[in-house]
């Protein structure tokens, strides 16, 4: 799926030159070399164009994409020290699947210390 989003960003970014520059060249007077302008600037709307799409295709590769999300949500008040953790911890990916997106919460009141750890920590 990647490859193919890559592709179309590829397509897109040709296309977008040549629809600037197309018509450009065919509606300039001429001169002598009209190409000096016409070229660098249907390059820039090309480059453009595929940095904003290769944005676009290299999302699908973020972990997570769109699978379920794992919620973690953990409250502590306490008086002494205060110690949360959340998420995975040393285990190990989930093989053949994409790994889980977490939403991690973490709130804590105390007297003393407060660590809080949250997310994949292996």
């Amino acid at each position: 799926m990647a490859a193919l989003r890559w592709v179309v960003a590829v397509v897109a970014s040709v296309a977008a030159f040549f629809a600037v520059a197309v018509p450009w060249s065919v509606l300039s007077a001429g001169g002598d070399d009209p190409w000096d302008v016409i070229g660098p600037v249907a390059g820039v709307v090309a480059a453009g164009v595929l940095a904003a799409l290769g944005w676009w295709a290299s999302q699908t590769g973020a972990p997570g994409g769109d699978g379920p999300v794992r919620r973690v949500r953990q409250s502590a008040r306490a008086t002494g020290k205060v110690r949360q953790t959340a998420g995975s911890h040393g285990t190990p990916t989930r093989s053949g699947r994409r790994p889980l997106r977490e939403s991690i919460r973490q709130k804590a009141r105390g007297g003393g210390d407060v660590d809080q750890v949250a997310g994949d920590r292996s």
